[in-house]
């Protein structure tokens, strides 16, 4: 069932399904790709998160614990136009303080405005923002 919170973001309710056993309250974070796979890889060099069984035709990550809600990479209905509404944090474990550097490497860009905050704004491939937050 798709609702939306007060602020006209839209969100599904799902069913039970083996794959978001274990999950939480937040089964999954879906997130716009224009290109699923490059972006999969992109997610798992970052973040250190594992290839997990499909939902609804996504490419989807996991944290190897295998706790805590899903990565699904979902093919853009259209091409991006602005920010998105919402966006994920990764911050690096102190042995890959680096990670925004790596993250330019493997096809992200920084933001213009990076620089106004003690963070470091960037886009992923597909240019969804995110932001790399101190070590």
């Amino acid at each position: 069932m798709v609702l939306a919170d007060p602020e006209d973001n839209t969100f599904c309710v799902m069913e039970d399904r083996a794959a978001y056993r274990g999950t939480g309250p937040i089964a999954a974070l879906p997130l716009d790709s224009a290109d699923p796979e490059r972006d999969a890889a992109f997610w798992a060099a970052i973040t250190g998160w594992i290839p997990w069984e499909g939902v609804g035709g996504a490419v989807t990550l996991r944290h190897p614990s295998e706790i805590g809600p899903l990565l699904a990479l979902c093919p853009e209905p259209e091409p991006k136009r602005g920010k998105n509404r919402l966006h994920l944090d990764v911050r690096p474990a102190p042995e890959d303080g680096h990670l925004a550097e790596r993250a330019v490497e493997m096809g992200a860009s920084r933001a213009s405005r990076s620089g106004e905050f003690p963070w470091t704004v960037m886009a992923d491939p597909s240019g969804n923002e995110f932001c790399v937050l101190p070590t």
